[in-house]
């Protein structure tokens, strides 16, 4: 990222300070503006973008001061560096708790004025892209639907998320159970660290330890490196514990202890570790049956299940599906830069009809295939009948498939979606597949798959 691209507003009734500062900041590659008074500077905030403003203190008609209060509700996203030749240490604390950067007194040295506005505009560009990234995560994870049992849901997120209690999320596998520990903890206040998800199903039993708990260089074989937990690494955020039934029952004991007395101890390590990362668990398993069956412990359970929330699977909230469409739709037209795509009123019947055995997750594929196979601007049924016959998902055709069928459409479905997340970038996805690009073509003529303008 460029951080000498920033525009700077220049605000001093100095002519030569103005000057001197123009030439200076120019040679460095900033634009800049420039105004004699605060009247003026409040003028060009309101037509132009500024990210940074070198504001005296002294100026006629409005003053520094009244200048940076108005900056600080108005335009809270511009930084400001305070310049002036009178200031005193208690107006540079005042300009400080307004939000100033930084306070520079006159005459000014060229070389720490430059420092000063680099690392101003650094510090700018590096929260703007902060804050673009939650946005984007805030969006990427977004809940939609508005059936009632939706509406209970947000509003025990809303519960979860001002309480700050452990949360138990049950519900069948792509019914969005992670969706909604996102949303937890994008609506959490107070947290400062990452959420961190960790799914307990795909971990192998001798190395679920140490990814939770972290392991001391040397512990194992293979252990070259002092290695951070996932415990560790949510510390002051979440840690989303996925198919938590699926942790053995001794790993489900050093779950537990860490809930209780909020330390870890690294595989390897003798030293605790204090961690305060807000657990959330989920799981598509009956939990109370596993309980019964010994499988679970409900020591474990009753820790985890202060708020829970049952994320119902999509046929039993059929009101949601066009609007679930709606949205992939838009996502992934948007995203391909593609034209709009709709549905016709057959193919829309369909899938709301679907029983949908993968849930939100087979919906999202099945969109998907619609967005780039479907010939026109209107998807029709028959093409929506066709992609739930070949989606991986549709329970309705896993028994009429021969193993080298199956092996076949998998690997069809792997191509075409590498295809597609590298933008049908040949090089790109020949080595994110692990083969060359002749053998890539010659897959893509075998199957059929041709990318659809």
């Amino acid at each position: 990222m460029r951080f000498n691209c920033a525009t700077i507003l220049i605000v001093d009734d100095d002519l030569c300070v103005r000057t001197s500062l123009r030439e200076i900041l120019n040679d460095n590659g900033y634009l800049i503006y420039e105004a004699a008074d605060g009247k003026t500077a409040l003028d060009i905030l309101d037509k132009q973008t500024v990210d940074l403003i070198l504001l005296d203190l002294e100026l006629p008609r409005i003053n520094g001061m009244d200048v940076l209060r108005k900056v600080a509700t108005q335009f809270p996203e511009i930084g400001v560096i305070i310049i002036s030749g009178k200031g005193t240490i208690q107006q540079a604390v005042e300009a400080t708790k307004l939000g100033a950067y930084d306070f520079l007194e006159k005459p000014l040295e060229a070389q720490r004025t430059i420092l000063t506005v680099r690392h101003a505009v650094e510090k700018l560009f590096l929260v703007r892209q902060q804050v673009q990234q939650i946005e984007e995560a805030k969006a990427r994870y977004q809940m939609v639907g508005a059936s009632p049992v939706m509406q209970k849901i947000y509003h025990l997120i809303d519960k979860a998320a001002a309480s700050q209690s452990k949360v138990l999320i049950l519900g069948e596998s792509g019914s969005g159970k992670e969706m909604i520990a996102r949303a937890i903890h994008n609506n959490s206040k107070g947290l400062v660290g990452p959420f961190v998800a960790v799914n307990c199903a795909n971990i192998p039993e001798n190395l679920i330890e140490s990814e939770l708990f972290g392991h001391q260089k040397g512990a194992f074989t293979g252990a070259y490196t002092t290695h951070r937990g996932k415990f560790e690494q949510a510390n002051g955020g979440t840690l989303f514990l996925d198919e938590i039934c699926d942790t053995s029952l001794m790993m489900q004991a050093k779950i537990l202890r860490v809930l209780e007395d909020g330390f870890i101890e690294r595989v390897g390590g003798e030293i605790p570790i204090h961690t305060n990362a807000r657990i959330i668990a989920a799981t598509n398993k009956n939990i109370e049956a596993e309980m019964i069956e010994g499988n679970f412990r409900q020591d474990l359970y009753y820790r985890l299940n202060v708020i829970t929330i049952d994320v119902p699977p999509l046929r039993e909230r059929r009101e949601d599906i066009p609007l679930l469409i709606d949205f992939f739709l838009n996502r992934y037209c948007q995203e391909k830069r593609w034209e709009a795509k709709k549905l016709d009123r057959g193919a829309l019947a369909i899938l709301v009809e679907y029983d949908w055995p993968g849930n939100i997750r087979q919906l999202r594929n099945v969109i998907e295939r619609l967005i780039v196979l479907s010939d026109g601007e209107t998807i029709t049924a028959a093409e929506v009948k066709l992609a739930l016959r070949k989606n991986p998902a549709s329970s309705q055709e896993a028994h009429l498939k021969t193993l080298h069928e199956a092996r076949e459409q998998f690997e069809r479905e792997f191509i075409l979606k590498t295809l597609i997340t590298n933008d049908w970038k040949i090089m790109e996805t020949a080595a994110a597949l692990g083969i060359e690009r002749s053998h890539l073509w010659k897959k893509m003529k075998r199957y059929g798959i041709e990318r659809v303008a």
